[in-house]
């Protein structure tokens, strides 16, 4: 039942050929502390005011859990109340969410410094909050483990949080302020100062990034080309999986395998057109970018990639659909990857396939990561009352 779900939507946290590895270091590398999670920026305000109006005197950590537990799960029905649901966590499940906004930001929250103490897990905010508890005559709220310079909580919060998902130009500047230092150097730091279009559909896309620091627009030239060089990896295991799910006599999704023929054929289109740049493309020095991040890269992985990529970023041209040397590192690399679970080779899991698995280009989070943009920049132009 999971695996039919999983199906419906199609992210970039999908690893098929197992890449993942590689695609979270390019990820972490341009937009560090964001995931394909995150929704809108000013939850990584809301989430610490949960926590601080929580603590109060002569309460023990397990009250206090149990409060931020109750504040986060009051604050989706005054969100949905205050905001156009957009971005919502627990916009359909309302109270009964079960991951949290806290266990979603959380890695955000340390990477920014919105914790003071990044090294804090929930448990030891909570803990070190009690050390500052407020007095029981005292109505202000207790900062505890956050910044100390943690923009002032409502009075009525979680009741009410004075804007919804609307940054105030005083809290964008506090939290571009949080999010510059813990980004330095990157390319998400270029953009916090450079506000993005808001239709743009990959980083390498937006015109906001064509003056990037060197550093970072080196960073994004691997990124560009990893993403081109794969899509046709992902776009030939859809085809192979299309062809598969045909043959086997299954109907529920009809015409998928001409559909991405015809997808693989634009690819090619595209890997021909880029093939001076990918053909002179430094990939030991992508490697050492990876390794530099992440050197425990699984060696099945890289000898994967490799092989991909050796195949694909040279001058000459060859037709990727109907190569059987190509078809054949991609039928191993699913079932060296996921065994049992590959659908190439279980007939059960291949009767799920709803047309797509992961077939969209790696684009590093930039959804979302526009999306926080916006909001701050948003914020930004504001005039606060």
């Amino acid at each position: 039942m999971r695996e039919i779900v999983n199906l419906f939507s199609e992210r970039d946290s999908r690893d098929e050929l197992g890449v993942g590895q590689v695609r979270d270091v390019l990820s972490d590398t341009l937009f560090p502390g964001t995931s394909t999670l995150l929704t809108r920026a000013r939850y990584m305000i809301l989430i610490p005011w949960a926590f601080s109006a929580a603590v109060k005197q002569g309460i023990d950590v397990d009250e206090i859990a149990r409060r931020v537990d109750k504040n986060e799960r009051n604050l989706i029905g005054t969100l949905k109340r205050e905001t156009d649901g957009e971005g919502l966590l627990g916009k359909t499940a309302g109270v009964a969410l079960k991951n949290l906004p806290s266990n979603t930001y959380w890695a955000a929250l340390r990477q920014y410094e919105i914790l003071s103490d990044p090294s804090q897990n929930q448990a030891d905010a909570i803990a070190t909050s009690i050390q500052s508890a407020p007095a029981d005559d005292d109505e202000s709220h207790s900062r505890g483990p956050w910044s100390p310079t943690l923009p002032p909580i409502p009075t009525n919060f979680p009741h009410d949080t004075e804007g919804g998902f609307d940054l105030s130009r005083t809290e964008a500047e506090w939290l571009r302020d949080r999010m510059l230092k813990g980004s330095e150097g990157t390319l998400l730091a270029h953009l916090l100062d450079h506000r993005p279009q808001a239709d743009s559909e990959a980083p390498w896309q937006e015109p906001a990034t064509l003056d990037a620091p060197e550093s970072a627009a080196r960073e994004l030239a691997h990124a560009r080309m990893f993403s081109l060089a794969f899509h046709g990896a992902s776009l030939l295991y859809n085809l192979l999986l299309a062809e598969t799910y045909e043959a086997a006599g299954n109907d529920r999704v009809a015409g998928r395998a001409e559909a991405y023929r015809e997808r693989v054929s634009r690819w090619q289109n595209d890997r021909d057109a880029a093939s001076s740049d990918l053909s002179t493309w430094d990939r030991k020095d992508f490697w050492a970018l990876i390794d530099a991040k992440n050197p425990r890269i699984n060696p099945r992985s890289r000898a994967f990639i490799n092989t991909w990529l050796e195949s694909v970023t040279g001058p000459e041209s060859l037709v990727i659909a109907d190569d059987e040397g190509l078809r054949s590192l991609i039928r191993q690399r699913e079932h060296q990857h996921k065994g049992p679970q590959a659908r190439l080779y279980n007939s059960r899991l291949l009767q799920t396939w709803q047309g797509a698995s992961g077939a969209s280009a790696l684009t590093f989070r930039w959804r979302q990561v526009r999306g926080i943009l916006t909001d701050l920049h948003d914020g930004l132009e504001r005039t606060d009352a």
